[in-house]
């Protein structure tokens, strides 16, 4: 694991461990194969050396083992890193390995992909390993394709706003696990940490504190505001706001009360409802309280959303992923 990266090891380590499968559906989506489990921690015969991810694979009754690299931005050591780390895997277990090495930062130059060894202009050793540009990917992502990938988004763009986060917590919520999305929720606001402020993320994914209880690693400052929420209480919280008059906590409010009702009634919400629930105002919010509870589905809603636009209070288009 490279400096660069250091910052997003744990985070990486969730992805890689809990959907190793769609990694390997990006670097070889007609392959025929199937995921046998996962070698955690494994140390190379070299001095401090230890690869990123390693799963083991059925390749057709043949195993194999899938060789993840994840690399912010491409260094000129990749390559020649890439093949000591298979050569060594192939001599460790004894079984073929997959390359696999995904970039995070976009880039406009083509990515190496192969490490050569060449005596005058003859090429004597050529090794090749899959490369994956996630950010080519970004809106596979964001229609619903890999929502697992869902944390990374904001590094994907180009300019990462409360929209993206939007997308990222919609996509997130539809993972049924409750311990896998508490994870993807841990690893959205710690890989925000990096474009936002730490309070505005806490504010922002406030409703989903509980959930994130259950996350199997919580970076230090989240710990923090986790423990002053469970003392001081998220509907405290809320109430005190309202109370206070603060027109900020207020909207907060009333979208949180209006998003949980919608989440409560009909599970999950299409991306772009949830991003423009995000920017209605306090009064607007409440005004759909009652067409949220009485509504029969997400279609009566809507009905609801674009009779206030013919009203000209709220103006919203609303569609299906």
């Amino acid at each position: 694991m490279t400096p660069s990266i250091n910052i997003f090891d744990r985070v990486l380590k969730v992805l890689a461990r809990n959907y190793p499968e769609r990694f390997l559906e990006l670097a070889a989506p007609s392959a025929s194969v199937r995921l046998l489990g996962t070698l955690e921690n494994v140390e190379l015969a070299l001095p401090e050396e230890r690869v990123d991810f390693v799963h083991r694979l059925d390749d057709g009754g043949r195993e194999k083992l899938l060789h993840i690299e994840f690399q912010t931005r491409h260094e000129s050591s990749v390559p020649e890193r890439v093949f000591i780390y298979s050569a060594l895997l192939t001599r460790q277990f004894q079984m073929p390995v997959v390359s696999l090495v995904i970039y995070l930062a976009p880039r406009r130059a083509p990515l190496p992909r192969t490490y050569r060894v060449q005596l005058g202009e003859q090429v004597v050793t050529s090794f090749e390993y899959e490369v994956i540009p996630l950010w080519e990917y970004a809106d596979e992502i964001r229609s619903g394709h890999w929502p697992e990938l869902a944390p990374l988004l904001v590094l994907l763009v180009d300019k990462p706003d409360e929209t993206v986060l939007a997308e990222e917590r919609t996509l997130i919520l539809q993972e049924e696990d409750r311990r896998k999305r508490a994870d993807l929720l841990a690893c959205a606001v710690t890989i925000g940490a990096r474009f936002f402020d730490k309070n505005f993320l806490w504010r922002f994914f406030r409703e989903e504190v509980e959930m994130m209880r259950e996350a199997t690693f919580i970076e230090d400052w989240l710990e923090e505001q986790l423990e002053q929420g469970l003392q001081q209480g998220l509907q405290q919280g809320l109430q005190q706001g309202l109370q206070q008059g603060e027109e900020r906590g207020k909207r907060q409010a009333s979208q949180a009360i209006l998003r949980r009702i919608l989440w409560h009634r009909f599970g999950a919400l299409p991306i772009n409802l949830d991003v423009e629930l995000s920017n209605l105002t306090a009064e607007q919010a409440e005004s759909l309280v009652d067409a949220a509870l009485d509504a029969s589905d997400l279609e009566a809603f809507h009905a609801a959303l674009l009779e206030q636009t013919r009203r000209g209070s709220i103006g919203v288009q609303i569609g299906k992923n």
